[in-house]
């Protein structure tokens, strides 16, 4: 596993939020994507990337103010400098198959909800 200068975390309350906030983070500054998890049947959903530390710094901040604009949907932001590698162990791998799963699956509830509303 590559060793991280940073990690930053971001928790938010959907799953549709969540994909936006990576989407931008990882446009703003060079991060990679990690790990990410859902909760409460993805009421909140955790995401991890890593990167140099002025980068992940910038990624987060930028994360930050964009979760500000989507109605406070961010609920925590942090980065963790000059992580210990025995953290990186508790970081599962993502698997494209996994992100590819857990999209389609957001967009399939999404849609429900608009049909039912």
């Amino acid at each position: 596993m590559r060793k991280y200068e940073a990690l930053g975390v971001i928790e938010t309350q959907y799953f549709t939020c969540a994909v936006e906030l990576l989407d931008h983070m990882c446009k703003t500054a060079n991060v990679d994507f990690l790990a990410s998890e859902r909760y409460l049947g993805g009421g909140l959903v955790t995401v991890i990337v890593g990167g140099g530390i002025a980068d992940v710094t910038r990624a987060v901040e930028a994360a930050q103010q964009l979760g500000q604009r989507l109605g406070n949907a961010l609920k925590m932001a942090l980065v963790i400098t000059n992580p210990h590698p025995e953290i990186l162990k508790f970081i599962p791998p993502v698997q494209q198959e996994q992100v590819k799963g857990q999209l389609s699956t957001a967009i399939e509830s999404q849609a429900k909800q608009v049909k039912e509303d």
